[in-house]
């Protein structure tokens, strides 16, 4: 009985750091949309924006939030509202790149 609650205990305590390690969005990126190209068809380019993370390997998907999170932090500081994915590569290091734009508002229907 000792031994299965030492090995839970040692199973859990990894991905507890790990779960403690993973970014969140700040306020200003968690307004910017993923989007594809179809939807900016509009709008406004405003340049690249990527991220990376060293969380890589078994942690990869931590890895791969936090620089999504890092390109929209980005994003967010060039004023866009959009952004399409470039690329996501998990692995060893993750990464992601994509393209930031701004699009207008959508037009508020006006009552009849």
């Amino acid at each position: 009985m000792q031994k299965s609650i030492l090995l839970l205990a040692a199973a859990a305590l990894p991905a507890a750091f790990l779960l403690a390690c993973a970014t969140t969005r700040s306020p200003a990126a968690a307004k910017v949309q993923e989007a594809d190209a179809t939807m900016v068809a509009g709008c406004t380019y405003l340049g690249e924006v990527s991220g990376t993370s060293g969380w890589g390997g078994l942690a990869a998907s931590t890895g791969i939030e936090n620089a999504r999170n890092q390109a929209l932090d980005q994003a967010a500081r060039k004023g866009a509202t959009h952004v399409v994915w470039n690329a996501l590569a998990g692995g060893w290091s993750p990464s992601v790149s994509g393209k930031a734009y701004h699009c207008p508002p959508a037009p508020t229907p006006t009552p009849k």
